[in-house]
C-alpha cells in the first residue's frame, strides 16, 4: 500500500494539533510498513526522503489555498513514479480538482461555521473590531474548504463523535463515510525520551513540582486570558507558586500585557524539543486548559495524561470527553475565573490526589489513547477503500 500524505503542517513546521498528528501517524505507518510519501509547506521545493516540501505565500489563512493547488500539481508529478493507492489530506483544502484516486481526509477543527457561532455568542464582548472584522472574512472563506474536502473524501476521520455530528450538520456529509479515531500517543517513545541534560528549568528559573503548565495556541479561545485572573486569585494563597505559559499565537502581546502586573508567570514561547515538552510535564504540578468556547481532542490534555499529570480544563464538549472530573483532573466553568482559581487550589493543596489522577489519566492512554490504535484503525478506513 502507497499513501500520497497531504498536509500543511509537518515537522518542522508544527502550529498545533495538526501537525502533531501528522508526524505521528506517519511514524506509525512507517512502522507498520506501509510506503508513505508527505507533501507539505516548507521554504525550498526539493525532494527528500519521501518528503516534498512546497514554498507558496505565506498569508495567513489564505496560504492553504496557494498550497493545495500546488500540492496537487506536486502529486500528479510524484504519482507518475510512486502510484499511489490512495491521497490522505491532513485538514480542509478548497478541492476543486479531483485527483482520481480515493480520497481519506481528516478533520480536526469544528466547521468554521460553527466556530464562528460559538466565539460571538461567548468571547464577543473580548473581541476587538479587527477580531471581528477578520472572524466574518474567515468564515465563508473557511466553511468553502470545510465542504469542499468532505464533499470530494470518500472516507473523512475526525477524532471525536461530537464532531462527527458537526461534520454532518455543516459540512452536509453522509454518516457512512465518516470514521471516530482518535489522536493518539507513542507512549514508547515518549517513555525512551532522556531529559537529562535540558537546562530549561534552570534557564527561566521555573520551580520543579510548583507551577502550573499551559501548553498550546496563545489565541483568544483558548481562554489563556482567564487562566491569568484565576491564577492572581490563586496566589493569595499560593504566593509562591508559578505559571508557565508554553505557546505562540496572534494573542501572545495582549496576553503578556495582562500578566505583566502579577509575578510568577513566565512566557517560554513556542516549545518544539520533545526533550523540553517531556520535561514541563513532568515537573508541573497539573496541566490546565481553559478553552473558551469549543474543542476537540486536545492533544495538551492527552500529553499531559501520558504524562501522569492531572488535568484542569474548561467544561465544553471536547475537553469533557477526556477529563472526568475528580477522577483524572477536574472540569471548571468555562469562562469563570473564580471556579478556576478553587480547582486549582485544591489541586496544589492535595497532591495525592494529583498523584492518583494522574496516575489514572496514564492508565486511560494506554488503554484507548495510543498511536498503535490510531494507526490501526485508519489503516482498516484505508483497507475499506481499495478492498
Amino acid at each position: 500500500m502507497r499513501i500520497c500524505f497531504i498536509s500543511f503542517e509537518y515537522p518542522p513546521k508544527i502550529i498545533g494539533g495538526m501537525g502533531t498528528y501528522a508526524e505521528q501517524l506517519i511514524e506509525g505507518l512507517e512502522e507498520k510498513g506501509i510506503d508513505t510519501y508527505v507533501i507539505t509547506f516548507g521554504d525550498k521545493n526539493y525532494y527528500d526522503k519521501k518528503v516534498c516540501r512546497i514554498s507558496v505565500p505565506n498569508v495567513l489563512y489564505w496560504r492553504r489555498l496557494f498550497f493545495i493547488s500546488s500540492a496537487f500539481d506536486s502529486f500528479r508529478i510524484i504519482n507518475k513514479k510512486f502510484k499511489f493507492d490512495l491521497i490522505h489530506l491532513n485538514g480542509t483544502y478548497p478541492i476543486v480538482r479531483s485527483p482520481r484516486l480515493p480520497v481519506v481526509s481528516t478533520l480536526h477543527a469544528l466547521p468554521n461555521f460553527r466556530q464562528a457561532r460559538l466565539a460571538l455568542k461567548f468571547l464577543r464582548s473580548h473581541m476587538t473590531r479587527g477580531d471581528i472584522a477578520y472572524l466574518l472574512l474567515k468564515n465563508p472563506v473557511g466553511s468553502i474548504f470545510d465542504v469542499t474536502t468532505a464533499q470530494a473524501s470518500d472516507r473523512i476521520i475526525c477524532p471525536s463523535p461530537g464532531l462527527a455530528r458537526d461534520i454532518m450538520s455543516y459540512c452536509f456529509a453522509q454518516r457512512q463515510k465518516i470514521r471516530v479515531i482518535q489522536n493518539g500517543i507513542n507512549l514508547k517513545k515518549l517513555d525512551e525520551t532522556e531529559c537529562s541534560g535540558v537546562s530549561l528549568l534552570d534557564d527561566y528559573h521555573i520551580q520543579k513540582d510548583n507551577f502550573l503548565l499551559y501548553m498550546g495556541r496563545l489565541s483568544l479561545i483558548k481562554g489563556v486570558q482567564y487562566l491569568i485572573e484565576a491564577f492572581r486569585i490563586v496566589q493569595k494563597r499560593h504566593p509562591n507558586l508559578q505559571l508557565v505559559i508554553a505557546g505562540n499565537g496572534e494573542f501572545e502581546q495582549h496576553l503578556r500585557k495582562l500578566a505583566s502586573k502579577t509575578k510568577n508567570i513566565i512566557f517560554l514561547g513556542y516549545v518544539e524539543s520533545i526533550k523540553e515538552k517531556k520535561l514541563l510535564y513532568n515537573a508541573c504540578i497539573g496541566v490546565v486548559l481553559p478553552s473558551s468556547a469549543y474543542e476537540v481532542l486536545p492533544m495538551t490534555i492527552l500529553e499531559g495524561m501520558a504524562n501522569c499529570k492531572p488535568i484542569i480544563a474548561s467544561d465544553i464538549e471536547g475537553n469533557a470527553f477526556l477529563v472526568k472530573h475528580g477522577k483524572n483532573g477536574f472540569l471548571s466553568k468555562p469562562r469563570d475565573p473564580e471556579d478556576l482559581a478553587n480547582l486549582i487550589n485544591l489541586l496544589c493543596e492535595d497532591r495525592v490526589l494529583a498523584r492518583k489522577m494522574g496516575q489514572l489519566g496514564r492508565r486511560m492512554v494506554e488503554s484507548e489513547y495510543t498511536v498503535s490504535t490510531m494507526v490501526d484503525k485508519t489503516l482498516k478506513t484505508y483497507k475499506s477503500l481499495l478492498c
